[in-house]
C-alpha cells in the first residue's frame, strides 16, 4: 500500500466518505488546487486507479497570538509558518481499517522531510466535525486559541520519528 500524489487517471466519481464536502472536494474542486499550487493531493488507490482515501498538504502561517502560551516564548515573529493538512478522508468501504492512521503518519513524515528544504514551525489541521477533533486530539494536536483549527508543534511530529 502506497500513498502517491495524485494523477489524472486516478478516479474520483465514485469516492464517498460520508461528509459531503470532502467528497465533493476530491471531485470538483481537488484538480484546481493543485494546478494553481494551492494544494498537494496524496492518495491511496486500488488497482484500478479508484481512490481509497486522500489527504492534502499546504503552507500557511498562524498568528503568533492563537498559539497556546506555554508553546509560544521562545519565538519572535508575529506570523509562523506551518503546513496545513486541510482535507484528509477515507472512503466509507475501507472506514474502519485504521487507514486515516496511516494517512496521518505519512502526512507528518512527508511535512518533517519538507521541513529540511522550507522552515516550518508546526503541522495545522482544520477539522471538519467533533470525530474529526477526537482523531487528531488523539495524535496530540490541541486546539490553537479562539480557533477550532488544531496545532501540533513540529518539534513534537520529529520526536514521534525518532522512535521508529
Amino acid at each position: 500500500m502506497t500513498l502517491k500524489v495524485l494523477e489524472k487517471k486516478h478516479n474520483r466519481k465514485g469516492f464517498s466518505c460520508g461528509v459531503v464536502e470532502l467528497d465533493n472536494y476530491i471531485k470538483q474542486y481537488v484538480s484546481q488546487d493543485v494546478k494553481r499550487k494551492l494544494a498537494v493531493c496524496c492518495v491511496l488507490d486500488d488497482e484500478d486507479a479508484n481512490l481509497i482515501a486522500y489527504y492534502t498538504l499546504s503552507s500557511s502561517s498562524v498568528d503568533l497570538n492563537d498559539i497556546p502560551d506555554d508553546l509560544k516564548n521562545s519565538l519572535k515573529y508575529t506570523e509562523i509558518p506551518v503546513v496545513i493538512i486541510g482535507r484528509l478522508a477515507v472512503h466509507v468501504d475501507y472506514q474502519g481499517n485504521k487507514l486515516g492512521q496511516i494517512l496521518l503518519i505519512d502526512a507528518l513524515k512527508r511535512i518533517i522531510e519538507v521541513s529540511y528544504l522550507v522552515g516550518n514551525h508546526a503541522v495545522i489541521v482544520d477539522p471538519i466535525n467533533e470525530s474529526a477533533e477526537k482523531f487528531y486530539a488523539k495524535f496530540g494536536f490541541i486546539q490553537l486559541k479562539d480557533s477550532k483549527r488544531m496545532f501540533l508543534p513540529l518539534k513534537t511530529v520529529a520526536t514521534l520519528f525518532e522512535k521508529e
